[in-house]
């Protein structure tokens, strides 16, 4: 029990000492002042925010779930058939993380598979990941089983890990899905709703009806045009550039003239990254030593499952 309080404090402080970092970054970053020219000042709440943070939620809970069993499993000989059991957590997650991560994915969304395969980068990288904990629960249960040989036994696992500390490194929440472009619509399951499944609402821009074009009052078309074209030659540079920044902005286009601007919200989120990507590979160490006995010390085997649990918990306080 001495040394499984000894890990669990060392995990715990490296837990607080993120949460405090964490903190102590949001606090500085809601303490700057804004300008005008801050983008991030009139920016409207996200809508993917709730539920990108619902789904680390649910994994971290997971993990919980899983550092709680093994550890109950190591205690107790009379837990030891945990070891069959804990695995499905793995395969839960995955496949949660595989049908719910993306809203405009299939089959929480309307977007074939195909999509994100060649576009959309940031849900590709969420069914990595949710392939990554399925495999994961898998290889764990055939470990149990005894049926991997030493080669596989020792090393999927801590493998599998920190291809997903690795991933952390490349993981974009900025990047758009592009979902609602024109070139998605030839990516549909369903042609007749939008890439959220909904129907599409008539907008503005859709061509009037031939009674509209009927009612029009055709004196507007005698109106001096010469008024509304615009003379450039009296136009300054700084209303040329806005006026082609705002064009850019339109059209989806990037600025030239101006670089990616990162928010507090996506250092932020930069930042927790970070920490999942460093507790992530020690618990890829910490299990690699285990399974490999190459450190016989009691404390090794109880500190994998300890990582997975601060981990758990570190997902489970994550915000957007």
């Amino acid at each position: 029990m001495r040394e499984i309080r000894c890990v669990l404090i060392l995990w715990l402080g490296l837990a607080g000492l993120s949460g405090f970092a964490n903190t102590a970054y949001t606090v500085r970053a809601l303490q700057a002042p804004a300008t005008v020219s801050d983008p991030s000042s009139s920016a409207p709440v996200d809508p993917n925010k709730a539920p990108s943070e619902f789904n680390h939620h649910m994994a971290g809970w997971a993990l919980i779930g899983v550092g709680l069993l093994v550890l109950a499993g190591f205690l107790s000989p009379q837990l030891r058939p945990l070891r069959y059991v804990w695995p499905a957590l793995f395969l839960l997650a995955g496949l949660f993380l595989a049908l719910w991560s993306d809203a405009e994915i299939w089959p929480r969304g309307n977007l074939s598979w195909a999509w994100l395969l060649q576009h959309d980068q940031e849900a590709r990288q969420h069914k990595i990941y949710a392939l990554l904990l399925i495999a994961m629960g898998i290889v764990e249960y055939l470990r149990a089983r005894g049926s991997l040989n030493r080669f596989w036994r020792i090393w999927a696992f801590p493998i599998l890990a920190v291809i997903g500390a690795a991933f952390l490194l490349v993981h974009d929440h900025t990047a758009a899905s592009g979902a609602n472009s024109p070139e998605a619509r030839a990516y549909l399951v369903n042609p007749a709703l939008d890439a959220d499944g909904h129907t599409p609402a008539v907008t503005a821009s859709s061509p009037p009806s031939a009674m509209d074009h009927s009612a029009m009052d055709h004196s507007m078309m005698g109106m001096d045009m010469d008024h509304a074209t615009m003379n450039h030659a009296d136009m300054g540079h700084s209303d040329i550039d806005h006026a082609s920044a705002m064009s850019n902005s339109s059209t989806g286009a990037p600025s030239p003239a101006h670089h990616h601007h990162m928010t507090p919200s996506m250092l932020l989120v930069e930042h927790e990254h970070f920490w999942f990507m460093v507790v992530g590979l020690g618990v890829a160490l910490f299990k690699l030593i285990s399974d490999s006995g190459f450190f016989r010390r009691n404390f090794v085997s109880y500190a994998w499952p300890s990582g997975m649990m601060v981990l758990g918990v570190l997902l489970v306080l994550y915000r957007e």
